[in-house]
């Protein structure tokens, strides 16, 4: 099975604990889709600094496919983490760095992504263009996935979901609120969507057009939050790719998820 992710690399600081890690939802996504049996590849931009020769680096030691994995010259992005109580991620002081210019898939994207079981893209504000190239694609035999979870400030509302929703099959968002349920709900009847709701402790939701799917979390100790969501969501694609069945892929991505909430880490 082969799979895409699309969008970021970002290295993760962590001042309390006076850690990094690679991070961004890009890179994490393609570290665990790998680590649940699929043949990755990253399309991604980082910077000619340390960093984005250690990203090149844990691709290659991973078995990713890095070939759309770009150095340009300049200084790989990075965020400061900080855990709340709950061991929940607050992002500060973001260094967007060289994906201030990764704002577009080229036509060679294209054909590579057009022989993909699934290819996921990241949903964020400053990478607004690059979204919305992906959406305009026309991939008829790939489940293209846009992830718009995450609750920063570069994180699009719920109504501009809908300016990019009709060029996606499944949509990503968090949320427990019933208002923003309902509207996701109905997004997914009305345009024959499938969206997956995160819910955090809550477990999570799926909509189809026709249906609702609920997998409740997987109690454990959480030392930190960061990168669960991308954990279910790869191992979700993956699982549901393999088998279309979605309550065992929802069953799969929410043992995984559990399994990430235990370490320090997004990619650890």
């Amino acid at each position: 099975m082969k799979l895409t992710t699309i969008g970021d690399c970002i290295v993760d600081l962590y001042p309390q604990e006076s850690q990094t890690f690679l991070g961004g939802t890009a890179y994490n996504l393609a570290l665990r889709a790998k680590q649940a049996g699929a043949q990755v590849s990253l399309i991604s931009q980082v910077g000619t600094d340390s960093w984005g020769k250690q990203y090149l680096a844990s691709c290659r030691q991973h078995h990713i496919n890095s070939r759309y994995l770009h150095q340009t010259s300049g200084s790989t992005s990075q965020v400061t983490i900080t855990l709340d109580k709950h061991r929940s991620p607050r992002f500060s002081a973001w260094k967007l760095g060289v994906l201030a210019s990764f704002n577009k898939l080229t036509p060679k994207h294209q054909s590579f992504l057009s022989n993909q079981a699934a290819a996921c893209s990241v949903a964020i504000k400053p990478l607004k263009s690059l979204l919305k190239s992906f959406c305009q694609l026309q991939l008829p035999q790939t489940l293209k996935v846009a992830d718009f979870d995450g609750t920063t400030p570069y994180t699009f509302s719920f109504t501009d979901i809908l300016t990019y929703s009709p060029g996606l099959d499944l949509i990503v968002k968090n949320t427990t609120n019933p208002k923003h349920l309902k509207f996701l709900k109905n997004l997914a009847h009305d345009q024959n969507k499938l969206v997956l709701v995160m819910q955090a402790n809550q477990g999570s939701q799926l909509f189809t057009p026709d249906k609702t799917y609920s997998q409740p979390a997987i109690k454990t100790t959480v030392k930190d939050a960061t990168g669960a969501g991308d954990t279910y969501l790869a191992t979700f694609i993956v699982h549901y790719l393999k088998t279309q069945h979605i309550p065992q892929a929802m069953s799969k991505a929410a043992t995984a998820a559990a399994k990430k909430l235990t370490r320090l880490g997004a990619s650890s």
